[in-house]
């Protein structure tokens, strides 16, 4: 019998404003850790007065620190304080690139993107320092880190990781089980009859949200079909902004619904006759395996982590190009045998990503530490 591990996992993820892919991360794989017999587990966050949104709360036990988050993230990434108490532990495990100091046990980082080395005008300038902050701390303080792509892995060896503690352990996503009575309150809910096309994600600069408005706006005289925006209002741009240039009949048709509950999601995957996901740069692309899971044909950007998810069940554009996207919203939904079959492509690749999966190869990268 494997000898028991335990393990202190960070969750301040969860707590973010605008959790994100991070926080679902985070949760999902201590989730998944959790069920195992062979890990023991504990979180560890800031000081919170209250408990995160039902969509992002742990089901592990997490010790809160005697820290606010602002105040901790900055120490951490300034000094070697506080220190995180692991004499009943085997390793840290920071899920962000915010990393604590390190200690007396291994430690094993999650770095799912450079986004802010990429595009550092897309992120604001306080933000921008502390993630490089952290990135340099980590260069010189992790064990392990582990990245969810190839492209990931390609932009950590760039930046200085060395290649013998680099770990491609990709993300999983466990579908839930959607019923019509759901998908038909869901629709009521947000208020969308008929067809339409379902993006997901923080709005953010980096996903591109003008370029699917403006694609969309394109095919909107032609096809009787919404466009349905989920996910936190983030930074960098307004709903107002994006939807100012466009006139009253096709802004009627885009609902920016914010945040909805998990099986809300479900319900919106499984009712899209679309998914485009245009994202300029991501570490992983999870809406895209999700929207995979629940047979939704799936448009996103060619060149990008996206494109490792989809494989060959979804359509490759370019993110920057309107027509390209336009062209391939227009094709799916006109061409529904063709949809159908891209949608079935999708489902059958989705089952090879799960968040048991990822706990195993987590869990793998442990044991060579311990």
């Amino acid at each position: 019998m494997t000898d028991e591990l335990r393990v202190l996992i960070t969750m301040e993820a969860a707590w973010h404003r605008v959790p994100g892919g991070t926080g679902r991360v985070a949760v999902d794989l201590a989730n998944a850790l959790s069920r195992r017999d062979d890990i023991e587990i504990e979180g560890v966050s800031a000081w919170h007065f209250n408990q995160p949104s039902s969509n992002y709360r742990p089901s592990i036990d997490v010790r809160r620190l005697l820290w606010p988050r602002p105040l901790l993230y900055e120490s951490w990434t300034r000094s070697r304080r506080p220190r995180l108490k692991t004499k009943e532990h085997h390793l840290v495990h920071s899920t962000t690139v915010v990393a604590p100091p390190p200690g007396a046990v291994p430690m094993v980082v999650n770095v799912h993107d450079l986004a802010f080395r990429r595009f550092p005008e897309r992120f604001p300038k306080r933000s921008r320092k502390l993630f490089e902050r952290s990135w340099q701390r980590i260069l010189e303080r992790a064990d392990a880190v582990l990245c969810p792509s190839a492209a990931t892995s390609a932009d950590l060896l760039a930046a200085g990781l060395d290649a013998d503690r680099l770990h491609l352990v990709p993300l999983g996503h466990d579908p839930l089980t959607v019923s019509p009575e759901t998908s038909l309150q869901t629709r009521e809910q947000i208020g969308v009859q008929g067809k339409f096309v379902l993006a997901v994600g923080t709005l953010e600069p980096r996903k591109n949200i003008p370029t699917l408005i403006k694609a969309f706006n394109k095919i909107a005289s032609s096809h009787d079909v919404e466009l349905v925006l989920a996910g936190p209002i983030g930074w960098g741009i307004t709903p107002e902004e994006l939807l100012s240039s466009l006139d009253e009949p096709v802004k009627n048709r885009i609902r920016i619904i914010g945040e909805v509950s998990t099986p809300q999601l479900a319900a919106l995957y499984t009712e899209a006759s679309a998914f485009c996901y245009p994202s300029l740069l991501e570490g992983f692309g999870l809406p895209v395996l999700e929207a995979m899971s629940y047979s939704t044909p799936v448009v996103t950007s060619k060149g990008t982590a996206t494109e490792e998810v989809a494989g060959d069940a979804a359509l490759m554009v370019d993110p920057t190009s309107i027509h390209e996207v336009s062209e391939a919203l227009k094709f799916l939904l006109t061409s529904e045998s063709d949809a159908q079959k891209l949608a079935n492509r999708g489902y059958q690749r989705s089952k090879m990503f799960s968040w048991d999966a990822t706990a195993a190869a987590t869990v793998d990268v442990y044991r060579k530490l311990t």
